[in-house]
């Protein structure tokens, strides 16, 4: 089963893979109330990007939002900063973008859309070593900061490659969660990639660290910590048949925020536990989140970008 945000960023898709040179996002008066898909903090500034092309910027801690100019009008679906300047946004049609400015302005570093490949997330572990991960098991892996890329392809199974949806580091433990319960680890130094079981059938959207566990969520509610030394599953029971979808480190407890479906909101602390759980009253899908300070900023399926009390969160 897809992603379900990926089946959603499908309808905002520009599908003429025949024409090579990208446009350029289109400004537009209602930009701030677009779906956006990637929410990250960078200094003191935060950044949310979605469909159409739209990068959307805060600079006052998400008191007023400008937008961007963006070099292509494609669904982006992944920022992240791998320092206060750089930083790194993916999306449909092969699509990376850079920013050597602290995202005021962004220039293409691929764009190939007669790929016809889907960029889902991106993550730098220091400022040269980055990855992307897509659709069919693709693994895109820098180590020049984007001058170069190199691919490896991740499957469980010969005959199906599955789509790829996020990465995590704890020590020298990477993990790579995606479609079907596709679960890939390896250590640093190691070049292969080796698939591990996974504890339910479905699919994983998404990876955080919370102490020395990775925090692996998806379908139907199912949230599970797979220890980083040892590999062994523990099931957290979330109460929730929801799709979870994304999630944000919560730097100040060690904790994280996962976020789904039908606007739930997930607080889990250091250990692990679930500690709170929160539904909006408008019940719409949440797409990201990210915390900076005591702010939480959420996306979701109704347009634009929402805040909350981080503190409100995480008290029962």
């Amino acid at each position: 089963m897809y992603k379900f945000i990926f089946c959603l960023t499908l309808l905002f898709s520009n599908l003429a893979f025949a024409e090579m040179s990208p446009r350029p996002a289109l400004e537009l008066p209602l930009a701030k109330k677009a779906v956006f898909l990637d929410l990250v903090t960078a200094d003191e500034s935060v950044l949310a990007v979605g469909e159409r092309g739209i990068i959307l910027k805060s600079d006052d801690k998400g008191e007023s939002w400008y937008q961007v100019q963006s070099p292509v009008d494609v669904t982006l679906t992944g920022i992240t900063f791998s320092s206060k300047k750089e930083g790194w946004i993916v999306g449909h049609e092969s699509t990376i973008l850079k920013t050597s400015d602290g995202g005021n302005s962004w220039e293409i570093n691929r764009y190939n859309p007669d790929d016809e490949r889907f960029y889902m997330s991106v993550n730098f572990i220091t400022a040269n070593k980055g990855y992307v991960l897509g659709t069919d098991g693709e693994l895109w892996v820098t180590e020049d900061a984007g001058e170069n890329w190199r691919l490896t392809i991740l499957s469980v199974e010969e005959w199906y490659q599955n789509h790829l949806f996020a990465i995590s580091k704890i020590d020298n433990t990477f993990l790579v969660v995606g479609e079907r319960g596709g679960i890939f680890t390896k250590k640093s130094g190691q070049t292969e990639w080796n698939a591990i079981s996974s504890p339910y059938e479905g699919s994983f959207f998404g990876v955080n660290k919370v102490g020395n566990n990775f925090l692996v969520f998806g379908m139907s509610g199912n949230l599970y910590l797979l220890n980083s030394s040892t590999l062994a599953w523990v099931k957290v029971e979330t109460g929730t048949d929801q799709f979870l979808l994304e999630s944000a480190s919560i730097e100040s407890t060690g904790g994280a925020l996962v976020v789904g479906r039908g606007g739930i909101i997930l607080v889990v602390n250091h250990e692990g536990t679930l500690t709170n759980t929160i539904q909006s009253q408008s019940r719409a899908d949440y797409t990201a989140v990210t915390v900076q300070n005591n702010k939480v900023y959420l996306s979701s399926m109704t347009g634009g970008v929402t805040e909350m009390s981080l503190s409100d969160l995480i008290q029962k």
